[in-house]
């Protein structure tokens, strides 16, 4: 159903400041945002990038000798149009080069205060430096898209993640295994608005036990780690009732159609999407009217390249860009995500006129590193997993799929009872008719336990081509991890 101006207003009445922050005008500003005429958008956009080049010009080293070797003056970037002029920013040259990323004697408010690192394919980190601001626009991005999914601000919000990602206890130290973490108000969002409790549990526990404390402590919504949320919903193949969920929020992997239709069943709540990077904040969140990816202009600007650089086509897909606005501690412009996004074509349905693209793929994967086809017979195993009658499914609660450097790939199951020879037949036959037909042989295996890496974050998709780095993480200096 579209929204409009006056809905989006009637929504953010739910949301009450804190009296300390009623002064505050962030949150209604980036409301407005939402519904700019397009032009006007991209008017904002490109005064905002022809500053940033200003700036960095003037006062970050590494773009300062950037401009001087492509014999460019700041002047000729005048907006979004003219960022191709310069290359896009990789994950080696901030891990390198970091550095050089940082301005020249920075003003107060450009000091950093925390730092935020992320894997890269081989473990080695980028480490990005970040303002108290970063975490205060994380913040407001987050109680944008939590109106969007219309989450009530005075019900209980949960989630299942990695310790280190959790509120601590009270003497500081992390939770352990079969300890809940306790807030008296959401994370982030809590400090500006009043809301109702927040409880969070490890991943570290068994799919069992995440079952059993669902059902013990009834969130009303619930974030965890997007394949994570798929097994817990598989563990409630037959009955919900007990589970109570009015939303959740699926987070730091791709989640696929497939995927998702899986966990609404399972839960009968719709299942909201987001998609960002650590070394940036909040990139873009998924519409739950119109089902593609609005992206946070107050944060960020979004390029979708081809191969040689330029500019995708409605309908094409190509590498995703990212300029980030928010942080001046360390200026990131046109930095690759390693990840793939579609453009979009004409407006969004819902009726709000950021600026999206249609769907994303190799989230936190290296999906170039990946032989042709890989794609193809993952999306082959999902459609097999979505067809299977019921009544064959029903044992399944954790799966991975993994692919040697040989070409060959292999099914890890964890089921409550023996598979049918039919589950084996359906993956099997899907895998031949609908894969890329290069041959690739499936081995499908039962095994009593799929272990976490040891960064405690799941992959239900792993590949030697891709290994897996550490996992990611965040710090600061006096703020609470964002979730």
């Amino acid at each position: 159903m579209p929204t409009n101006l006056e809905l989006e207003l009637a929504e953010q009445s739910r949301w009450r400041l804190r009296p300390e922050w009623s002064n505050a005008d962030w949150f209604d500003r980036v409301l407005r945002n939402e519904f700019l005429a397009p032009d006007e958008h991209r008017r904002r956009e490109n005064a905002t990038v022809a500053a940033l080049i200003r700036t960095v010009a003037a006062r970050v080293p590494y773009y300062r000798n950037l401009l001087k070797r492509l014999r460019t003056e700041p002047g000729d970037v005048r907006g979004v149009a003219d960022l191709a002029i310069l290359p896009p920013l990789t994950r080696t040259e901030v891990q390198e080069r970091g550095r050089e990323l940082q301005p020249d004697n920075p003003a107060p408010q450009e000091r950093p205060t925390g730092t935020v690192r992320t894997s890269g394919s081989t473990g080695k980190p980028v480490v990005v430096l970040i303002t108290p601001r970063v975490f205060q626009m994380f913040a407001v991005f987050k109680q944008r898209e939590w109106r969007w999914f219309r989450f009530d601000p005075s019900l209980r919000f949960g989630s299942i993640r990695p310790a280190d990602d959790l509120p601590p206890t009270q003497d500081g130290k992390l939770i352990n295994r079969g300890q809940a973490s306790h807030l008296p108000y959401w994370p982030l969002v809590g400090v500006y608005f009043r809301t109702g409790p927040f409880i969070g549990f490890s991943n570290r526990n068994s799919i069992e036990a995440q079952a059993q404390w669902l059902r013990e402590n009834r969130p009303d919504y619930l974030l965890m780690q997007a394949a994570e949320l798929e097994h817990l919903a598989l563990q409630f193949p037959d009955d919900r009732r007990d589970v109570g969920l009015k939303g959740c929020l699926g987070i730091s992997q791709q989640l696929t159609d497939e995927m998702r239709a899986r966990i609404e069943r399972a839960f009968g709540v719709p299942v909201g999407e987001n998609y960002g990077l650590n070394e940036v904040g909040l990139v873009a969140t998924r519409c739950p009217e119109g089902g593609r990816y609005h992206v946070h202009t107050e944060n960020c600007f979004v390029e979708i390249v081809d191969k040689e650089g330029n500019p995708c086509r409605p309908g094409e897909w190509g590498r995703i860009l990212v300029t980030s606005f928010a942080n001046p501690a360390q200026r990131l412009i046109r930095y690759d995500a390693d990840d793939l996004a579609q453009v979009a074509e004409g407006p969004c349905a819902c009726g709000r006129t950021l600026p999206s693209f249609a769907g994303l793929r190799g989230r936190y994967r290296r999906t170039s590193l990946l032989p042709p086809g890989t794609w193809e017979y993952w999306i082959a195993f999902q459609m097999a997993l979505t067809r299977m009658p019921h009544d064959v499914s029903r044992p399944l609660r954790q799966y991975q799929l993994h692919q040697f450097k040989d070409g060959r790939f292999e099914l890890r199951l964890v089921t409550t009872a023996p598979l049918s020879e039919q589950f084996e037949s359906v993956i099997q036959d899907f895998w031949e008719k609908e894969g890329p037909g290069t041959g690739a042989p499936l081995r499908i295996v039962t095994v009593e336990e799929i272990p976490l890496p040891a960064g405690g974050k799941f992959q239900n998709f792993t590949s030697d081509f891709a290994p897996l780095g550490p996992e990611v993480a965040m710090q600061s200096a006096s703020t609470p991890v964002p979730s």
